[in-house]
């Protein structure tokens, strides 16, 4: 903001020096400033440069998370298969635990008929035989009969044997079945970690994303900053431009009506000559007196002089070049004095602000406009309405900042109390 306020008040220099400020435009000027729109243009390409790294930056990051992104859906794939296989495993042990659990109860049940079998024959062996050979028929009866009581222990003995095979080998099945789902339990373990691993690294990449985007959205914001200060020095250089054609048009003016003021001397004699000599000096000099430039209003909020800040952010003082005068918006402002407008502009400070040159070096300054109805070039006579009054730029409260001063070829001018001139 500082640069265009700058910028404006060049423009407002240059301006001025058109319509009769005593001191000539300097040529370095307009060159200092094509320098300083150069300065713009590099530090606008340097900007540039940064936000094409980081739309880069932030491109690649993209592409990185959605790389991750697609990897962390293959591995929660991965999960949920290892997870599902995992549960299939733990059904088929249960089954097996089912069937191990029914064999053992077979084997016990074997186990304890063929022991009463056994201890049956122990108790009643030599009463079983007697009875066996008494009740055969004959000795080969009597030998089917021994045989038959031999082939059924040595049946259970088999039973037994092939009941506790069915165990080991249930017992192998399970113990496989655990091992793979133990292998299962360990590959998604280390899925999960993957995965862990996976997500933290997004997020980190999200984070630093994200502050990526704040420098894109911050150096976007420097470039269009940037861009606005350019357009200023470049309407300020054009204006420069155009002022100092404007001042050689003058000076070409000037010189055609000496040539015709001389021309009418020569004809007309001394007298006439001292007459135009007259009527010229007083175009160029204050006509009238200076009158109060808000009629309707002579309330003063703040004077000529030393002041605290208005807007209360500091507890120094500062020193007030000018008065301010107090009015409703709209209200009427005048010209203090007959001249020609300098300058009717707006900067972020002053706000709608006017300047009038009324010859002899002398100027007024006039801020904080709703708007003006004049423009620069304008002649107006004193009293004439230039404005009214606002609360544009930086003001607490609608009001007129109404300024004097002279100017000697250097920005700003020297501020005098305009007591001295409106009373």
């Amino acid at each position: 903001m500082k640069k265009r306020l700058l910028g404006l008040v060049c423009v407002l220099i240059a301006s001025a020096m058109v319509i009769g400020l005593a001191q000539p435009l300097k040529a370095t000027s307009i060159d200092e400033e094509k320098k300083k729109q150069q300065d713009m243009e590099n530090n606008l390409d340097d900007i540039q440069n940064t936000l094409d790294k980081l739309e880069t930056m932030k491109n690649d990051m993209n592409e990185y998370i959605k790389t991750m992104d697609s990897k962390l859906e293959e591995i929660t794939a991965k999960i949920v298969d290892l997870n599902d296989k995992a549960t299939a495993k733990q059904t088929e042990i249960d089954e097996i635990n089912v069937k191990l659990a029914a064999q053992e109860e077979d084997i016990q049940s074997q186990y304890e008929s063929m022991k009463l079998r056994i201890r049956f024959m122990y108790e009643n062996g030599q009463t079983q035989y007697m009875e066996m050979m008494l009740g055969s028929g004959s000795l080969g009866d009597f030998l089917n009969k021994a045989e038959y009581i031999s082939e059924l222990t040595t049946y259970d003995r088999n039973m037994l044997d092939k009941m506790r095979e069915t165990k080991k080998q249930i017992e192998e099945t399970k113990a496989s079945l655990q091992t793979e789902k133990d292998n299962l339990q360990t590959l998604l373990e280390e899925a999960s970690a993957e995965q862990d691993s996976m997500e933290k690294l997004v997020e980190a990449k999200r984070v630093q994303l994200a502050a990526t985007q704040q420098e894109i959205s911050d150096a976007e914001s420097e470039a269009e900053a940037m861009k606005a200060d350019i357009e200023d020095q470049k309407q300020l250089i054009a204006a420069m431009q155009e002022a100092e054609r404007k001042l050689k048009e003058e000076q070409e003016r000037k010189k055609r009506e000496e040539e015709e003021r001389r021309r009418q001397e020569e004809l007309n004699g001394q007298n006439n000559a001292n007459n135009n000599n007259s009527n010229n000096n007083n175009n160029n000099s204050s006509s009238g007196s200076f009158v109060w430039p808000c009629p309707s209003s002579r309330r003063i909020t703040s004077d000529y002089g030393l002041r605290g800040d208005p807007f209360g952010n500091s507890s120094s003082s500062e020193f007030h070049k000018g008065i301010d005068i107090g009015a409703p918006v709209g209200t009427p402002i005048v010209a203090t004095a007959s001249g020609v407008v300098a300058w009717a502009t707006r900067s972020s400070s002053a706000g709608n602000w006017v300047v009038i040159n009324h010859g002899d070096n002398l100027i007024s300054v006039y801020m904080h406009m709703a708007y003006y109805i004049v423009s620069g070039g304008d002649y107006v006579e004193a009293g004439q309405v230039i404005g009214y009054v606002g609360l544009t730029g930086q003001t607490s409260g609608p009001h007129l900042h109404f300024g004097i001063g002279t100017y000697d070829g250097s920005w700003p001018p020297a501020y005098v109390n305009p007591h001295n001139y409106i009373g």
